[in-house]
């Protein structure tokens, strides 16, 4: 027998209701599961095809291509005559080189910004007036610097990507926590062991926020430059594609832009979270 509470005198005695138990987690609708999410997703992409499908059956495939077109356009493009990976491999290449540097640059100038306030004042105009310019209109002026090979992409790359990098990663080092900041002071750390113990994991979830910017700003610039000087890699594909109102084909390079820059951007989330093992944001993002 369970024995019950002893009422006190004059008083009711308390009960916990099962939906404020300490231990209770209300339960989520079938939406907001993994599962949910993805049934919807699912289900939205299917109609969404069916409709194009049917939409695209009335209209000439030199206007709106249907996605049966599209599917056969890759096949032919990925497996029969296979040119679509080596333009992937051009594009990425020019990438990778390009982003990667912006990277190493960016951070390291954006540190040296943050850190040093004489810097900052010096060079902050000039990061400033070259964010805001669009890379677009320098394309003449480094045709004429660098020619219309691959030192065009890499320094279009490189511009695009260097800016939003320099700019949040000075943010991400001016928002260190100053109680941080004195206790290496207080330890008597240089400054290069300040930075790398205690500045720079700090500012990481603001490098890679900028790094996120610059992905996507670089991925335009490659691209552009493909399509407005050099007329190769994916850039040179949709370019080519268009002048024969080749539609089907069209999609496909747009296609492996998009999935070249969903794939990188999984790849920048992988990489922070293990990187930042302690920010709380990720087990939020993963449902924890």
């Amino acid at each position: 027998m369970t024995p019950t509470p002893a009422a006190h005198p004059g008083r009711s005695p308390i009960r916990i209701s099962p939906l404020h138990h300490p231990h209770h987690r209300p339960r989520r609708g079938f939406l907001y599961t993994g599962t949910g999410v993805w049934t919807v997703r699912i289900v939205t992409f299917v109609a969404l095809i069916v409709v194009w499908q049917l939409y695209a059956s009335g209209v000439s495939r030199a206007l709106f291509a249907a996605p049966s077109a599209i599917l056969e356009s890759i096949i032919e493009l990925t497996i029969t005559e296979a040119t679509l990976w080596g333009a992937i491999a051009t594009s990425m290449g020019a990438l990778f080189a390009g982003f990667g540097l912006a990277i190493v640059v960016g951070v390291f100038i954006g540190l040296l910004m943050g850190r040093f306030r004489p810097l900052e004042l010096v060079l902050d105009p000039y990061v400033s007036f070259l964010y805001a310019l669009p890379t677009i209109a320098l394309i003449p002026l480094l045709v004429i610097w660098f020619g219309i090979d691959t030192q065009l992409r890499l320094a279009l790359v490189f511009l695009a990507g260097v800016f939003p990098v320099i700019i949040n990663t000075m943010a991400g080092v001016k928002n260190v926590d100053g109680e941080l900041l004195d206790v290496g002071r207080v330890t008597c750390a240089s400054e290069r062991q300040m930075v790398t113990t205690i500045v720079l994991p700090a500012a990481l979830p603001f490098i890679f926020a900028g790094i996120r910017v610059a992905l996507s700003q670089a991925l335009v610039g490659v691209i552009v430059a493909e399509m407005t000087a050099i007329i190769t890699g994916l850039g040179g594909m949709i370019i080519r594609f268009a002048n024969f109102f080749q539609t089907a084909n069209l999609f496909v390079p747009i296609l492996a832009i998009m999935a070249v820059s969903v794939s990188l951007t999984t790849l920048l989330k992988w990489l922070e979270r293990r990187l930042m093992p302690w920010d709380h944001r990720h087990l939020e993002e993963e449902g924890a």
